[in-house]
């Protein structure tokens, strides 16, 4: 019994794992740039360079492709304001960042990729303006597009700007609101 459990468990996470592929891109993808052409296209329009750092094996990397990346307002967005590039944080190729030719493992090490699903934003002179790491419903992921491209990062709360965005309530509004000692007779008052 003991090593049937055994080998019942050391299994499962094979099975699992042969379940997952991230690298294969849903049809109703954006459309992906090479970090050549992701690059380019930033310097060129004003935009910023949105890496997805992702592994093979990741499973919340399949379910970010599935269900964040092909919403069609987080493909307009996108589209209109980013460069979208693929990372394969494992990837061995070189590809060209910037002035450093550099493997995908090796970018993804240097942007502080340490799980996968992470989103980089890239500035178009290569410094890094954030990063979100993990998965994330699409509409809290436009809220981060939003977040970064009006470049809200430097002056508000990811959490203020998405109170303000669902209340229509001000930037201001909102950071007092996260913030205000809770009113005599609430909860949490003391």
């Amino acid at each position: 019994m003991t090593k049937a459990l055994l080998a019942l468990l050391l299994a499962l996470p094979l099975a699992a794992g042969a379940q997952v592929d991230a690298s294969i891109v849903p049809d109703d993808a954006p459309d992906w740039l090479s970090m050549e052409t992701a690059i380019s296209t930033a310097q060129t329009d004003d935009r910023i360079v949105l890496v997805y750092g992702y592994a093979s094996w990741c499973g919340f990397c399949a379910r970010f492709d599935a269900e964040v990346f092909t919403d069609d307002a987080v493909q307009a967005y996108l589209g209109e304001h980013f460069a979208p590039v693929r990372l394969d944080i494992e990837g061995r190729d070189t590809l060209q960042f910037f002035d450093a030719a550099v493997t995908g493992r090796e970018l993804g090490g240097a942007m502080g990729i340490s799980g996968t699903p992470t989103n980089v934003f890239v500035d178009t002179d290569g410094s890094l303006i954030t990063k979100l790491p993990g998965f994330t419903d699409p509409e809290t992921f436009l809220y981060a597009l939003q977040y970064v491209h009006e470049e809200a990062y430097e002056t508000t709360p990811f959490d203020a700007f998405v109170v303000a965005r669902r209340t229509g309530l001000s930037l201001e509004q909102s950071i007092d609101t996260l913030v205000a000692p809770p009113r005599e007779g609430t909860a949490g008052a003391q």
